[in-house]
């Protein structure tokens, strides 16, 4: 059998010889051009270009499709200019724009830049921003190693596009009029480009763009724009493809952003997966993170206590009484310092009085902010005595420094994600990072799914979006049922006064799931045997309002032999553990399977504790993928 293989493999290397004798190519290339041939039976399709061996320097010598996505390869002897190795993608993937297959639309994440060196060559080899380097002897990294991205009949069909796109390729060792149709092809699956996917598992989706997704990647923006959209409608995808998208466009740093610290790690392995090659062009930082670095490096001291900062609060909260009287939750008065008083810049009792308190509930009276002011100094004075300073004054003293020193030279792009959990500093601090320069600032965010308190209008900060912005409908990672069920939570958008779309209004792509509301006593033994029947080996993940209740779940699924990972710890790839963590753990990640066990509600005259526990409850549902499972204690 093997002797049978290789002696097919030779074939076609001499057809492929045959059909390129007259081709005035350097050896080397030919041999290279013979190889890419003789995988014709393994599902790649070359496609070489007719000016080659006298390619323009910005095109490619030849594109290979296979299961494995889209190869740009420069055949060069020596390491391209990146001007020229960005410009042969670029070209490639506009003749890709719009490819429609079974999945979907195509995304550029499918595409690789390779050069190819002769074996004799001894410069720079491996990745780099722009392009793999490999030299003839190693084109088994190409053709047998990676994951695939495409089916067999994608694969054929963005061949095909290529073909009939462009007279500047030409296939090889296969000819796009003579091999049958295929299932799946572009006419075909050009009159149904979503439903597909109901068959695909989510992670494919990470590598496909619908046609609202694919022109926010590439439109231009003339300043500070906004992507918003219910949960699951792929708003952390398209930021990260744009991320891809513009930095193989320029030679700057970007960044990507977000006011919790998981997201960022989180999306910084999607990223890697996603394009590999373009990661050292994209820094991944929480704000706080980035913050205390750049005051670093500016030998600012920025290192925040986390529990002596509780302690300077905890001894002016033991003191007071009349907040108290108003409302006795320490969180409550704890976030109107953070979210309302520091996290808006206030700086006089004046101001404070008049400051609208959008997301807080109803209006304090003047004699209870002029107590809560005082509460503040208190607890300035506190965290002044002990010689520490909190979060927010980390975002306060690098807005200052920028102000004072702006960087000497901007990103090229800033992507905020999960923007609605942003303080008006924190907006300021990331407007003041990108500046107001068109495609610099973008804002990634949907107010029902806002888990902090408070709420703002993006004028506090100072920016304007005069209708720059994409509002996104179709739900890719909940199937129909959960999608539905997740819609009946009355979860409240307090997040600008932009355009949006609440969760009742999103489209399934994906149909189906199953939704189950248990309701009983012993929770925890109807938990147990729910998550011990899942029999598909896939994540599952219980999420909790509170960290008191992470801790119970924790330990009885410990002591029930159950292995758990905290969510908290979580590095976002593939586990088998079940994990358990918070709501606000939880954000950025999916799910395929999703446990929320009850826990007591807010008071019933706590409005907008209410209303922060059904956004809440609102992200929770939405990380399901394809089952979710609901504890109504009796």
């Amino acid at each position: 059998m093997t002797g049978t293989f290789h002696h097919r493999q030779e074939l076609l290397r001499r057809e492929a010889e045959a059909q390129l004798r007259d081709r005035p190519l350097p050896t080397w290339q030919k041999r290279v051009l013979h190889r890419f041939a003789a995988e014709r039976d393994n599902g790649w399709y070359p496609l070489l270009n007719q000016f080659a061996p006298h390619t323009p320097r910005q095109r490619p010598d030849l594109v290979l499709v296979g299961r494995m996505g889209v190869l740009v390869v420069l055949l060069r002897e020596a390491e391209p200019d990146w001007e020229d190795s960005r410009a042969a993608f670029v070209w490639t993937a506009e003749l890709l724009a719009g490819a429609a297959i079974g999945s979907g639309m195509l995304s550029e994440s499918v595409l690789r830049t390779v050069v190819v060196h002769p074996i004799e060559h001894t410069g720079r080899k491996g990745r780099s921003a722009d392009h793999l380097a490999i030299t003839e002897d190693e084109l088994d990294r190409l053709l047998k190693r990676g994951e695939r991205i495409l089916t067999a009949d994608e694969a054929l069909a963005l061949a095909k596009h290529l073909d009939s796109r462009t007279f500047d390729l030409t296939p090889i060792m296969w000819n796009s009029q003579r091999i049958p149709r295929q299932r799946g092809s572009v006419p075909e699956v050009l009159q149904e480009p979503v439903a597909p996917s109901s068959r695909r598992p989510f992670r494919d989706w990470r590598y496909f763009l619908d046609d609202a997704q694919l022109g926010a990647v590439r439109r231009s923006f003339s300043g500070p724009a906004q992507i918003s959209g219910p949960a699951g409608t792929g708003k952390t995808t398209l930021a990260l493809h744009r991320l891809a998208y513009l930095a193989r466009r320029g030679d700057g740093k970007l960044l990507y952003t977000a006011p919790l610290d998981r997201v960022p790690e989180r999306a910084a392995g999607r990223f890697g997966q996603m394009a590999p090659e373009l990661s050292g062009q994209i820094e991944f930082a929480s704000l706080h993170g980035w913050a205390r670095d750049f005051l670093a490096g500016r030998g600012r001291s920025a290192d925040v206590d986390e529990q002596e900062v509780r302690r300077a609060f905890d001894a002016v909260w033991s003191r007071d009484e009349v907040l108290r009287g108003v409302r006795n939750s320490r969180e409550y008065w704890k976030d109107e310092i953070d979210r309302v008083i520091k996290g808006r810049g206030i700086s006089s009792l004046d101001a404070y009085r008049t400051v609208s308190r959008k997301g807080r509930g109803g209006q304090l009276p003047a004699d209870f902010r002029s107590h809560a002011w005082r509460f503040y100094c208190d607890y300035e004075r506190e965290l002044s005595e002990r010689g520490v300073f909190d979060h927010n004054d980390v975002l306060k003293r690098a807005l200052a420094e920028l102000e004072r020193r702006p960087l000497p030279r901007q990103y090229t792009a800033v992507v905020v994600d999960e923007a609605q959990e942003l303080t008006v500093i924190g907006l300021r601090l990331a407007h003041a990072i990108s500046g107001d320069e068109p495609d610099q600032l973008l804002l990634v965010g949907d107010g029902q799914q806002q888990a902090l308190a408070g709420g703002w209008r993006l004028s506090d900060a100072g920016i304007s979006l005069h209708g720059r912005g994409e509002v996104l409908r179709n739900d890719y990672r909940n199937r129909g049922m959960v999608l539905e069920r997740a819609g009946q939570v009355e979860a409240i958008n307090r997040y600008d006064d932009g355009p949006s779309l609440p969760l009742s209004a999103a489209l399934p792509v994906r149909s189906g799931g199953r939704v189950v509301e248990w309701h009983g006593e012993d929770q925890e033994r109807a938990l147990l045997g729910a998550l011990l029947a899942l029999d598909d080996g896939s994540s599952a993940a219980i999420i909790t309002q509170s960290e008191s209740a992470t801790e119970h779940w924790l330990r009885v699924l410990r002591d029930a032999g159950i292995t758990t990972l905290p969510l908290a710890t979580w590095d976002g790839r593939d586990t088998s553990d079940t994990l358990v963590g918070t709501v606000l753990e939880a954000k950025g990640a999916e799910f395929r399977t999703v446990f929320l066990p009850a826990e007591p509600a807010p008071p019933a005259d706590s409005h907008e504790d209410r209303e922060t526990h059904e956004r809440r409850r609102l992200v929770a549902m939405t990380r399901a993928q394809d089952h979710l499972w609901l504890s109504h204690l009796h």
